[in-house]
């Protein structure tokens, strides 16, 4: 049993810093991807980081939702909604009623706005996006 332990040793130990070379594979998080964290003890919130966006929220009315579904040519481009990311086209996006400024990004390409206003119900948009 020693010596099969020390054979062992003799073989692999020589071979032993190479695995300190090895690593993970890369990988890419799409942009407005949803990740759960864990944290052990007191953490202090911001508040005022989890109040509603004023650019979406109209004070004192009924806030009404709309729906906003969003294509592209090219698939895949970054939808901002009021300079906030909000997903990747094709989607369908809930806003609060009102006007709101719509873009529409992906690297390559000019950027794809519009100023629109919501009043209830849904509404679709394509954006044929243009190469630089």
């Amino acid at each position: 049993m020693t010596g099969a332990m020390v054979g062992t040793a003799i073989v692999f130990f020589p071979a032993a810093p190479l695995f300190l070379f090895m690593h993970g594979k890369d990988i890419t998080i799409p942009k407005g991807t949803e990740i759960t964290a864990y944290i052990n003890g007191n953490f202090p919130i911001d508040a005022a980081k989890f109040q509603p966006n004023p650019t979406t929220a109209t004070p004192n009315t009924a806030l009404t939702n709309s729906k906003l579904a969003v294509s592209s040519v090219p698939d895949s481009a970054d939808i901002e909604v009021d300079d906030n990311f909000v997903g990747n086209t094709p989607s369908v996006v809930e806003l609060v009623s009102g006007e709101h400024n719509v873009a529409v990004k992906k690297s390559g390409y000019k950027v794809w706005q519009r100023k629109i206003k919501l009043s209830g119900g849904e509404i679709k948009i394509n954006a044929e996006l243009e190469k630089n």
